[in-house]
């Protein structure tokens, strides 16, 4: 196995992302030093107990954190992100590679290369949960997982080469494609699913008390990521707003169609279109679920 590419890495958010790359490299056996950086002292001491022996270094703030990093990956949110990103760079050494994990990408890459040029790699590891908190975070999280990396087309390969290396020795498989492919195929796969969950239990406000002792295994599963932070969604979505409406028209075709079926008696209609719904489930590939 190749060493790591990086000794100081610094994460700013320790939540379920942030924080299973700071368990991942424990779980690696990490030798170098690892800084987070959290929202305030009251975080830092949550992570601290839950961290036991384990000598994670926090902060409230970025300097002591980012100062001697030569790998700092924001893990917040895409907006709180990008607003961080001139502090980061005033921060850090003039070596420093910087990366992210956030969910859309053409924004995050573009504001990165302006400020950083090639030493900014944007990220995305495919993992997630509707928990959140560094007590959701997982060492084994990113084992099998898919992590996308969205260079510009010109980006010369040092950093980008590095970053691969730091996710595969975490067990992730990388994919490569450009940022706005990104974000439009994320939008089909995560963000659209995302807003329908939240926008159908929205839709049931008031009839909970009704229909909760009723409710079986396909609204639990269907309705699973709407536990999930809607301000982190809100953020998403509003970033990738333009995807987003794009899927989103062809899902309103769809609903409208289903709606004549229904109003026309047309079962045979009805039953075809499920029908092309189950197998186009079929041709997709899920990733294992890690405890």
């Amino acid at each position: 196995m190749p060493d790591f590419p990086f000794q100081r890495v610094a994460i700013v958010g320790l939540g379920l992302i942030g924080g299973s790359v700071a368990k991942a490299l424990r779980a690696a056996d990490f030798s170098g030093t690892v800084w987070g950086v959290v929202a305030d002292k009251e975080e830092a001491r949550r992570i601290r107990k839950a961290a036991g022996k384990w000598q994670i270094k926090l902060s409230h703030v970025l300097a002591p954190a980012l100062q001697d990093a030569d790998l700092v990956i924001l893990a917040t949110p895409p907006q709180v992100l990008m607003a961080q990103l001139p502090e980061v760079v005033r921060l850090v050494s003039p070596t420093a590679v910087v990366s992210d994990v956030a969910s859309i990408k053409a924004p995050v890459a573009q504001l990165g290369a302006q400020l950083l040029g090639d030493r900014f790699v944007a990220a995305h590891p495919l993992v997630g949960g509707e928990k959140t908190g560094f007590s959701a975070a997982r060492k084994r999280l990113y084992q099998g997982a898919r992590v996308i990396l969205t260079p510009l087309p010109d980006q010369a390969g040092g950093a980008l080469e590095a970053m691969r290396t730091f996710w595969q020795m975490f067990g992730a498989t990388i994919i490569q494609m450009t940022p706005e492919a990104h974000d439009y195929a994320l939008a089909a796969t995560s963000h659209v699913p995302h807003l329908l969950a939240f926008a159908y239990m929205a839709g049931l406000e008031g009839q909970a008390d009704v229909l909760q002792q009723l409710a079986g295994g396909g609204l639990r599963d269907f309705s699973r990521i709407a536990a999930s932070d809607p301000r982190l969604w809100a953020d998403i979505l509003w970033e990738n707003r333009a995807a987003v409406r794009q899927h989103l028209s062809t899902v309103q075709r769809t609903l409208g169609a289903a709606e004549r079926m229904l109003a026309g008696n047309d079962a045979q209609a009805l039953n075809d279109l499920l029908g092309r719904g189950q197998r186009c489930r079929q041709q997709f590939q899920f990733p294992p679920v890690h405890s």
